[in-house]
């Protein structure tokens, strides 16, 4: 669940709806219709690699 702000900016993202208002509250962010949205579940990537690349650390 995301609280945004009145331009439109995302101040809290919470686990409930419960967290957001308690979030807003805290710190005087007025609540209104538009501001509670339901946030899209996070898409997991792969990073792909080309050629012989080491990604550990190496020192001199």
């Amino acid at each position: 669940m995301g609280l945004y702000d009145t331009t439109g900016m995302l101040r809290f993202a919470g686990s409930s709806v419960e967290a957001c208002l308690e979030y807003a509250t805290l710190f005087q962010i007025p609540v209104g219709p538009t501001s509670l949205q339901s946030l899209p579940e996070p898409v997991s990537s792969t990073i792909r690699l080309r050629g012989d690349r080491v990604l550990e650390g190496r020192n001199s």
